[in-house]
């Protein structure tokens, strides 16, 4: 792989994972239209790891927070109910249970989704459903289901069903889960802060079984392009999440839903021409 193609995936790869837009969806889409050829697994590696490390920056001192209570909480033995686990404890417990559908479903069905799903019109098809569902959280169809506006084990394990949508390339694992989260009524700031935390078990996941699949590779592959790639995904990530936790303080997701559609639009377009 070229330094400069390198160069311009990661930086794809670093505004896309946690901007409402699909990573996946960039990623199979650019390469296409420019004529590259697809990425070796070991760059998919590359970028894993390199957007765990972006997550890992930005939320140290929530991650060590939310281990510290969640283990304190299970090992006291005072607090046998949910209800006398601290905020933190129930943060925890939420990102355990909600991760697991996504850890299933992809474990067993992951890549034959990106196969069968890795197509311009696929994708176009996910952006299109990605932005309804944005669409919806914005719109607050889901108040009627708030109890309080807090994140819950219940509320983790809804989201986290959703974070089973991204999956298909276009949906976007921070779309899909902050729509989930805003439809289980939490604020969009509330669910933005979760969709991240939940995803960082998923990204850390992604990264693991990659590197067991390219790991022989990982070294054979050109180095210089590979640390270009790595570099720049996570230093576009962290730009990314810093921007979007702002973003949402005072905005819509509308801007997103829109450039969703137009691209979409635009993929079926250049499809059929």
């Amino acid at each position: 792989m070229h330094p400069f193609q390198a160069l311009i995936l990661g930086i794809i790869q670093g505004i896309t994972e946690f901007l409402p837009i699909s990573s996946s969806g960039h990623l199979i889409v650019v390469p296409k239209i420019l004529g590259w050829q697809d990425q070796p697994l070991v760059f998919d590696t590359t970028m894993h790891l390199a957007t765990a490390l972006a997550l890992a920056v930005c939320f140290w001192k929530d991650i060590i927070s939310i281990i510290k209570a969640f283990f304190n909480d299970i090992f006291s033995s005072h607090r046998l109910s949910l209800k006398e686990y601290s905020s933190n404890g129930v943060l925890g417990l939420a990102i355990l249970i909600g991760s697991i559908p996504v850890g299933v479903i992809g474990y067993l069905w992951g890549d034959k989704i990106e196969n069968l799903t890795g197509t311009l019109m696929w994708v176009a098809a996910a952006l299109i459903f990605g932005s309804i569902l944005m669409f919806i959280g914005e719109r607050g169809f889901g108040k009627r289901l708030i109890v309080k506006d807090e994140v819950s084990v219940k509320k983790g394990l809804g989201v986290g069903l959703f974070q089973v949508l991204s999956l298909l390339p276009g949906v976007s694992r921070s779309g899909s889960t902050i729509s989930g989260g805003m439809i289980f009524g939490l604020s969009r700031k509330d669910a933005t802060r979760f969709s991240f935390l939940l995803s960082i078990p998923a990204v850390l996941a992604a990264g693991f079984f990659s590197l067991l699949k390219s790991y022989r590779l990982l070294f054979a592959s050109g180095t210089t392009s590979l640390l270009i790639g790595f570099v720049s995904a996570f230093l576009i990530g962290v730009v990314a999440i810093k921007f979007l936790m702002r973003f949402v303080k005072t905005n819509t997701l509308y801007p997103f839903i829109i450039y969703r559609a137009l691209l979409a639009l635009a993929l079926i377009f250049f499809y059929f021409k």
